[in-house]
């Protein structure tokens, strides 16, 4: 069977989840449409592009959301574009979590930021004056959630100004094309976001120098070692190794949203808003 990426944000995964509790059971959801008015419904499911590599990385990752306006009620669908943000409430009519839709944008080889034509619905990871957004990708064995396995976590950041995010790290494009360092577009994508701050540029410009570091990437690749090792023994100790993947992409979020969050706050501890 031919191998097919698919993207799969966590926090959909466990909305989804959350809708199938209880049979004939859905969450309530709260739609931002574009022209910026609200509308309540049911969330059922969503539907994306199950392409292969490298056509994949072209497409929009939700296609449109599948929602009712009542149990009884017949499904109905929304395209993705008509959709600005999503958020989901327990029966209690808490915030349970959410997704936003992310115009993207890039560095290229030449460190010009461009258009990417796409867009991303994403989860907010960290909220201050620059946002971090994020979710896994996995390489699924046909759509049989239990074959899938992590592949890298994808992050998006942004000022909480604009009106675009930028991937620090373009996987859409790395494995494609050797247009310079991942280390300088990410370096480049922190400062286009960072507004040209003097002192956020001076710790972009030693932060640079210190990834070239032998000693820096060894300490990097041994503390990416340890988190995959670490993720086995949990999966393990809880009897859950064959949810394995599912931990280690958990576990591998968290370590790098520590890194880019560190970034993140010598920009907010130095630079005006």
């Amino acid at each position: 069977m031919t191998k097919k990426l698919l993207i799969a944000i966590s926090v959909i995964t466990s909305i989804t989840t959350f809708s199938q509790k209880k049979e004939n059971t859905y969450p309530k959801a709260e739609f931002t449409l574009e022209d910026g008015s609200k509308m309540s419904a049911l969330f059922v499911a969503y539907t994306y592009p199950n392409g292969s590599y490298p056509s994949f990385f072209d497409k929009d990752d939700i296609y449109s959301f599948e929602y009712k306006t009542s149990p009884e009620a017949k499904t109905e669908k929304i395209g993705a574009k008509e959709v600005k943000a999503m958020k989901i409430y327990d029966e209690n009519g808490d915030f349970v979590n959410g997704i936003e839709r992310l115009d993207l944008k890039a560095i290229n080889g030449n460190g010009e930021l461009v258009d990417k034509r796409k867009r991303s619905f994403q989860p907010l990871l960290y909220d201050g004056k620059i946002q971090i957004f994020g979710s896994n990708m996995f390489m699924c064995q046909g759509n049989i959630k239990s074959a899938c396995t992590y592949v890298y976590s994808m992050f998006y950041i942004r000022n909480s100004k604009d009106d675009f995010a930028i991937m620090p790290v373009d996987y859409d494009r790395i494995n494609l094309f050797n247009f310079g360092s991942a280390e300088e577009k990410m370096i480049g994508a922190f400062r286009v976001v960072g507004k040209n701050c003097e002192n956020f540029n001076q710790y972009l410009s030693f932060l640079e120098k210190k990834l070239e570091d032998k000693e820096f990437r060894k300490k990097f690749k041994e503390e990416y070692k340890k988190v995959r090792t670490d993720s086995f023994e949990e999966a393990k100790s809880t009897g859950k190794k064959g949810n394995f993947q599912n931990i280690l992409g958990d576990n591998m979020l968290r370590y790098y949203l520590n890194f880019y969050s560190g970034i993140v706050k010598e920009y907010e501890k130095s630079c005006p808003h």
